[in-house]
């Protein structure tokens, strides 16, 4: 049984982020990155990058045991990928964004038969941000969104958190109630209110915390749906994220907010049959 539940959140995991991010009121927005201003990214593959990655980190505060453990995170899924290996250095993104609906991963299953789960975009970006987010612990009622972080918080090593760093997990990231909103300027207040009850802070200078909720109707919530971090540098910017449970790691350099932006709406997961509100991206506590 704890097999089959540990699958099957990794593979609901997926889907939350893909069916939650799919339904807007309205069109894809055009993506307006010229030729001329290339994004490059890259998947932590080799030491230049990663140490490219890790200094910049530790320039804006991110202890070496932090850096350390995103790095070995990025090895295990790197080195688990079965099928064409993802590429050494920073790549050029096409303005589609990067493809990764053709990888495939081993799964790591321990002896127990018991199949390990994959690090997702909130454990990576709270791995990253802990230390400068602060909550009074009050957590959502009835959150099944986190129900597998939960999981993988408290049964598998590598993702352990303290009872502190546990509470405040599920208080940052837990779900904002929505019901009778309607717009996506009431839909911000609901979260701004619920941040306030929560008395979420986020400190930090040249890092931020960049959160993606999602509109799910049918349980009138917003949710994290999507998260990174955010790296001020001196040529602009770089976003660290785990693209999804079963994608890999990635760093990418844009060259200001308004490509981020851009890059976080172009996924093509964030559009289906139109019956949520749009998503909203958030940079710390303010709308991006």
């Amino acid at each position: 049984m704890k097999k089959r539940l540990t699958m099957w959140g990794a593979g609901l995991l997926s889907l939350l982020l893909c069916v939650g991010c799919g339904s807007q009121t309205h069109e894809k927005p055009e993506n307006t990155v010229s030729d001329d201003q290339k994004i490059v990214y890259s998947n932590l593959v080799d030491p230049t990058s990663q140490q490219e990655v890790a200094t910049l980190l530790k320039g804006r505060g991110v202890s070496d045991d932090q850096i350390d453990t995103l790095l070995s995170w990025a090895d295990d899924f790197n080195a688990r990928v079965t099928s064409a290996p993802l590429k050494e250095g920073f790549q050029t993104m096409k303005k589609t964004g990067v493809d990764y609906s053709g990888l495939l991963i081993k799964n790591k299953e321990e002896s127990d038969g018991f199949i390990d789960p994959e690090a997702n975009c909130r454990l990576t970006s709270f791995l990253l941000m802990k230390d400068r987010i602060e909550t009074n612990g009050k957590t959502a009622a009835d959150d099944t969104i986190l129900m597998f972080d939960a999981e993988a918080i408290d049964t598998y090593e590598p993702f352990r958190l303290s009872e502190e760093e546990r509470s405040k997990f599920l208080s940052f990231f837990g779900w904002v109630p929505v019901q009778g909103a309607q717009t996506l300027e009431e839909h911000t207040a609901c979260i701004q209110k619920a941040w306030a009850e929560r008395e979420v802070t986020i400190g930090g200078e040249g890092i931020s915390l960049i959160t993606v909720y999602l509109h799910s109707p049918f349980d009138q919530v917003r949710f994290v749906g999507h998260t990174g971090v955010l790296l001020e540098t001196e040529e602009g910017l770089m976003f660290v994220e785990k693209y999804g449970p079963q994608f890999p790691f990635q760093a990418t350099k844009f060259h200001n907010r308004d490509e981020l932006k851009q890059y976080i709406l172009d996924r093509p997961d964030l559009y289906g049959d139109k019956t949520e509100v749009a998503p909203l991206v958030f940079e710390n506590d303010h709308l991006l």
